[in-house]
């Protein structure tokens, strides 16, 4: 995403509005996070969600959310003043306490982008249903291989 891009987005999100529910806020998972960009960045998946309106219902039977996947690229967060450093540390964070599951992990090359989406494993946080999912590690790819060297 460039500046530009970047600009227009923040123009045109301004009237709109995001929301989480109270079962996330007032959760164990939510609760024990501590780690400050983890809470913005989860703010901020939340609003790059695609919710569905059924104008026939009322309630919580109305909004659909659509998981499907979506990409969060390093550049986001830094116009929104984080470091790549912490965007990483928020990422597995969100991941260890079951707000977010790895779809498809990118290499980080251009265009291969990492898919997100939204887990509800932190529902069970803090019981023996939970199910620890750890963070995928980067595999390495062309001149970032490790070779072995022959002595």
């Amino acid at each position: 995403m460039k500046e530009e891009q970047w600009n227009n987005y923040v123009e045109r999100s301004q009237t709109w509005t995001v929301r989480i529910g109270f079962d996330l806020l007032h959760s164990k998972a939510f609760n024990k996070m501590s780690y400050g960009p983890a809470i913005k960045l989860l703010d901020w998946i939340y609003e790059k969600l695609k919710v569905k309106v059924d104008k026939n219902k009322h309630g919580k039977k109305r909004y659909h959310v659509i998981n499907d996947g979506f990409s969060f690229t390093y550049r986001e967060p830094q116009f929104r003043g984080l470091t790549s450093n912490q965007f990483s540390r928020a990422l597995k964070e969100l991941c260890k306490f079951g707000f977010l599951d790895v779809k498809r992990h990118g290499s980080g090359m251009m265009g291969d982008f990492s898919l997100f989406v939204i887990s509800q494993r932190w529902r069970k946080f803090g019981t023996s249903e939970f199910v620890q999912i750890q963070f995928p590690k980067s595999k390495p790819i062309g001149y970032r291989k490790l070779r072995k060297i022959n002595s």
